[in-house]
C-alpha cells in the first residue's frame, strides 16, 4: 500500500533556533516544501510571539581551527629560559606593555679620573651593566613574543576574513531563498 503524498515528506526542519533547541523556536518548514515552493508551512501560534536565539559567545573562549607552527628558533627566542615555551596562541598582552615606548636620549658620558675608580666604583659599574644587559634581554624577549603573536593573529585573522566572507556568501543565499519563499506564499 502506498502511503499519501505528506507522510512522504521530510520531517520538519527547526530555521532560526540553535541546533537541539526545542521546536517552537522558529519557523517550522517541511525541507521539500520550502526548496519546491508546493505548500504552505503550519506554524504554530508560539512560533509568531517568541524566538529563540543564540546565547551570547565570549570572544576569549572562542577557538580559530588553524595550523600555525612557528620557527621553532623563533619560539626558543621568545620563552624564558627554564619556564613555559612561549605561546602565541594563548598569551595576551595588556594594553600597557603594547603601549610605544618613548626613545630617550642618552645622557652624556661623564669620564672619571682614574685616580676615583676604586673598588666601589667598579662594583657599581659591574651592578649598572648587568642591570642594562638584564634590561636589554627583557626588551629583545618581548620583541620577539610581539612578533611572534603578531604572525600568530595575522594569520588567524585571514582565516577569520575568509569565513567571514564564506558565511556572507551562504547569508545571501538564504536571503535569496527566503524571498523567493516569500514571493510566493507571502510573509512569515
Amino acid at each position: 500500500m502506498a502511503r499519501p503524498v505528506s507522510d512522504r515528506t521530510p520531517a520538519p526542519v527547526l530555521l532560526g533556533g540553535p541546533a537541539g533547541a526545542p521546536p517552537g523556536g522558529g519557523a517550522l518548514l517541511g525541507l521539500r516544501s520550502l526548496l519546491q515552493g508546493t505548500s504552505k508551512p503550519k506554524e504554530p501560534a508560539s512560533c509568531l510571539t517568541s524566538r529563540d536565539t543564540p546565547s551570547p559567545v565570549d570572544p576569549d573562549t572562542v577557538e580559530v581551527l588553524m595550523t600555525f607552527e612557528p620557527d621553532p628558533a623563533d619560539l626558543a627566542l621568545s620563552s624564558i629560559p627554564g619556564h613555559e615555551t612561549f605561546d602565541p596562541r594563548r598569551h595576551r598582552f595588556s594594553e600597557e606593555e603594547l603601549k610605544p615606548q618613548p626613545i630617550m636620549k642618552k645622557a652624556r658620558k661623564i669620564q672619571v679620573p682614574e685616580e676615583q675608580k676604586d673598588e666601589k666604583y667598579w662594583s657599581r659599574r659591574y651592578k649598572n651593566n648587568e642591570a642594562a644587559k638584564r634590561s636589554r634581554d627583557a626588551r629583545r624577549l618581548k620583541e620577539n613574543q610581539i612578533s611572534v603573536r603578531a604572525a600568530f593573529l595575522e594569520k588567524e585573522n585571514a582565516l577569520l576574513r575568509q569565513e567571514v566572507v564564506a558565511v556572507r556568501q551562504e547569508l545571501s543565499h538564504y536571503r535569496a531563498v527566503l524571498s523567493r519563499y516569500q514571493a510566493q506564499h507571502g510573509a512569515l
